[in-house]
Parts: C-alpha cells; structure tokens; sequence
C-alpha cells in the first residue's frame, strides 16, 4: 500500500502568524526555501475550512490534551464589548504567566501605595537638606492609585486619603478602599481578597520612577529650525544687520 503525500501552501504576511503555527504543529520556520530535514518536518491532526461570523478561517487541529498553542474566539454584539473581552483574557494570561516567575501578591484597594508612602515619608523625615522634599513628593505620588480610585467610583478623594492615613497610622498596614461600603469607607483588603499582583505592582512603579527621573534629567532641548540658511544678498529682503 503506497502511502499519499499532501502538500499544503499557505501564504502568511504576518510573522507573528507564522510563529504561532509553527509553534501548533511543532514545525521549525525556515528563513529560505530549503528541502527541510526530518527534524524540522512534524504534523498536524487536522486542517480544515471552516467560518466564523462573516469570516472564513483556516483550523488547524491537534487531537491532544496538551498544546502549543491555543485559540480563543471572543463573540459579542458590539466591537466594545469584544474589545473588553479581549483586554481581560489578555490580562489574565499576563497575570498566569507573571505568577509562574513570582507567586507573591500584596495588598490591593490601594493599601500598599499608603503603606510605601508612609513609609518613605517616615525615612524622609531623617535626612535634612533637599533630600528630605524629594521623598516627601515621591511618597506623595504613590497617593494617585487610591486617589483614582475614589474618583472612579465617586468618593471625594481627599476624605479617603486622609482615612487611610489614620489607619495605616494606626498600625492597619492592609487597610484599603471599601469600595462596597458607600462613601469612603476603608476596609482590610486582605480579608477582603482584593489583592494585587507584586511582581506587576513593582515593575509599575519602577517603570514609572524611571520616566520620572529621565524627565527630571533633561537639562537642555534642542529645537530643530528650518533648513536652508541666510538669504542670498541679492534679495530684496536681505537685511545687513
């Protein structure tokens, strides 16, 4: 019994598509077109046609419990609500990816930027010069989480800040924005559960000191001007001085 081979082409603009099927059906991406070898050559259990919506798609299948690569197809009635969709399936799979490097969580509801500014501000105050303003501002700048926060759920900020303030000082170090409760209620965020990922919470505000200080180093701009130079003396226009 002679066995058939198929050949099928298929022409991908995309290298973010192509990388994504070489990873489904186990291939090696060839950058010239080479007579593969065995070990760059796999399978794939199924390839079909088949249509989505409006949208005709090509489907290709593993019959296995484990794979590379997976497909999530997001239906909604409006591109609002697909693109929601879209951006919470995205950031969980960030979040399951970052909890395989680091398992730590810290508070949410704000608790951990009050706790870090009162701490930073309890260091400033025992250096003296400039030094101490610095950390005073930058202290004051981790405020802006749970400042947004009761702004996007219509509490006054100001009533909230100074209630976490006292209950951080009180020795509360996970009490955070109630948002259930009504008004600026602070609760245990903890025991709540609402609690944030560390491993993001500290790349955030690394990423932000790090644009804070760059804009803060910039010294000098240079604006660029049109080219072309002086006028040429046979102008009318050219003026002497």
């Amino acid at each position: 019994m002679k066995a058939e081979i198929c050949f099928l082409i298929m022409r991908l603009n995309s290298k973010f598509d192509l990388r994504s099927l070489g990873r489904s059906v186990g291939a090696t991406i060839l950058p010239k077109f080479t007579t593969p070898t065995s070990e760059e050559i796999d399978h794939c259990d199924e390839i079909k046609v088949s249509g989505i919506g409006d949208s005709s798609v090509t489907i290709f299948k593993q019959e296995r419990e484990e794979t590379a690569v997976s497909t999530v197809v997001i239906r909604g009635s409006t591109e609002n609500i697909m693109d929601d969709i879209e951006r919470a399936v995205d950031d969980g799979v960030n979040t399951f990816k970052a909890l395989t490097r680091d398992d730590r969580f810290v508070p949410g509801a704000g608790a951990t930027e009050i706790e870090l500014a009162k701490q930073i501000s309890s260091f400033g105050e025992t250096w003296a010069g400039l030094e101490q303003y610095a950390m005073d501002k930058f202290g004051e700048s981790l405020e802006v989480i749970p400042r947004t926060l009761a702004e996007n759920a219509g509490v006054k900020p100001a009533e909230l800040i100074s209630k976490l303030k006292a209950a951080h000082k009180g020795g509360d170090k996970n009490a955070g924005f109630d948002n259930e409760g009504g008004g600026a209620a602070v609760k245990d965020a903890v025991k709540a559960g609402i609690l944030d990922l560390y491993l993001a919470k500290h790349w955030a505000i690394k990423f932000a000191t790090d644009a804070a200080v760059t804009v803060l180093r910039v010294d000098l701009i240079i604006m660029s001007k049109p080219a072309g130079g002086p006028k040429p003396k046979d102008n009318p226009n050219w003026d002497e001085d």
